[in-house]
C-alpha cells in the first residue's frame, strides 16, 4: 500500500490516502480525494457543480497536469478546487471512467478507417472455393 499525503490549499494539516501498490496514478488520487471529502455529493438535492482539482507538489511547488502521471508513495501534494465548465470537470471524468469510457485519451482499436466510414469489409486470406 502506498500513502499519498494531501492538504487543501486553505488547510493547515496533511491528511493521508492509502492507495494499492507502491505508486498511484494522479487521476486515482484525485478520485480518492473527492470520495474521502464527499465532494461528489450535491447539497440540498440540487445539481452538483462541476469543478476541477489543481494538484501541486508541496515540496517543489510543481503543478501536476497530466492525470496519467505516476506519483510515488509518500508524495505530499497541495490540492485546490477550481471551477470547470459543465461536463468538463473532474466529476464528469470520474463518471466516464467508472462507466468504462475513456477520458480524453485517444484510444484506437481495430480498423480505425473502417470505423470512421461506418462499415467493415471482410476479405478472406485464403483462396478457398469451399462453401459452408
Amino acid at each position: 500500500m502506498s500513502t499519498i499525503m494531501y492538504k487543501f490549499k486553505s488547510g493547515t494539516s496533511f491528511e493521508s490516502i492509502s492507495m494499492p501498490g507502491s505508486t498511484a496514478r494522479l487521476f486515482d488520487v484525485k478520485r480518492a480525494i473527492v470520495k474521502a471529502n464527499k465532494l461528489d455529493r450535491s447539497t440540498g438535492g440540487g445539481m452538483q457543480l462541476e469543478f476541477d482539482i489543481s494538484v501541486k507538489n508541496a515540496m517543489t511547488d510543481e503543478e501536476y497536469t497530466d492525470e496519467n502521471m505516476i506519483l510515488p508513495r509518500g508524495t505530499r501534494i497541495i490540492v485546490q478546487r477550481l471551477p470547470a465548465a459543465r461536463g468538463q470537470g473532474l466529476l464528469a471524468r470520474i463518471a466516464r471512467a467508472d462507466a468504462g469510457m475513456h477520458s480524453g485519451v485517444a484510444m484506437t482499436y481495430g480498423n480505425v478507417a473502417a470505423a470512421e466510414n461506418g462499415f467493415y469489409t471482410i476479405q478472406s486470406t485464403r483462396e478457398d472455393d469451399d462453401e459452408f
